[in-house]
């Protein structure tokens, strides 16, 4: 059985992580999955809009715990090889030119928070449990920690590092680490919907969007900056794109993208 399944309709991919009885728990199989499908995604130019979710009673229960035992065990180039795997994919994930979207449900723990930080827009079904249990187990949400910072602020990261407690879907949207909440059996819908919602709007604007918020997270506000950003929008003004959607707009029509 594939870890990792993969469809495409209309432009919309669906990549499900697929070990419903390891709860979907991360190995360095199911990581390399992850990668190709994330790399095959992305060389298909009719590809709009990318969602993540996981099959079975749970989204990602973080690191399989029998794999980190038999790497534990390993050299220190062993380990730094496996976790490099893992900084690799989530920063394909963070820099990836189509926006994506998770679909969380059951438990997501550490690694699988991760992949929810790093995607775009993360909904959630309200029952959904989340935790970073690495310091019960000995060790840190190092690979991790860039994408959930970002989202979350460092000081709810210190608390929740910290104690490795369990927090609901109410204090996860509160600090800003999920987008929505929904119930369960509404989940897939309302991805596919907000999918659709996004096929709407122009592929190389989004994809500018994404590059544009990772730059100014990085940058100090300063003259600099000020510049840059007019930089970027004065290109993105004379893009054929740009042009279209002015055109649809003022024309009362759909853009022809």
């Amino acid at each position: 059985m594939p870890f990792v399944k993969m469809i495409a309709n209309d432009g919309i991919y669906t990549i499900t992580l697929n070990r419903p009885e390891k709860r979907n728990a991360l190995n360095q199989e199911m990581v390399k999955a992850l990668l190709h499908a994330l790399q095959k995604v992305a060389q298909d130019d009719y590809s709009r809009v990318l969602i993540i979710q996981g099959h079975g009673e749970a989204f990602c229960a973080g690191a399989d715990i029998a794999w980190m035992q038999t790497v534990i065990a390993r050299s220190y180039d062993e380990n730094y090889d496996d976790a490099q795997l893992l900084a690799d994919f989530l920063y394909q994930l963070y820099t990836f030119p189509r926006p994506t979207i998770v679909l969380a449900h059951g438990i997501v723990l550490g690694g699988g928070l991760g992949l929810l930080a790093a995607a775009d827009i993360a909904i959630a079904a309200e029952s959904t449990s989340f935790g970073f249990s690495e310091v019960r187990l000995g060790l840190t949400p190092s690979c991790i920690s860039p994408y959930v910072l970002a989202a979350i602020g460092e000081r709810a990261a210190r608390y929740y590092f910290l104690t490795g407690e369990r927090f609901n879907t109410s204090e996860a949207y509160r600090m800003g680490l999920i987008h929505r909440v929904v119930e369960a059996h509404a989940l897939a819908d309302m991805g596919l919907g907000l999918a659709k919602e996004l096929l709407v709007n122009s592929p190389q604007a989004m994809h500018a969007v994404k590059q544009l918020v990772q730059f100014v997270m990085r940058e100090k506000i300063n003259e600099a900056l000020i510049q840059k950003t007019a930089e970027h929008l004065a290109a993105i003004r004379s893009s054929p794109e740009a042009q279209e959607g002015l055109r649809a707009f003022l024309e009362k029509r759909k853009a022809r993208w």
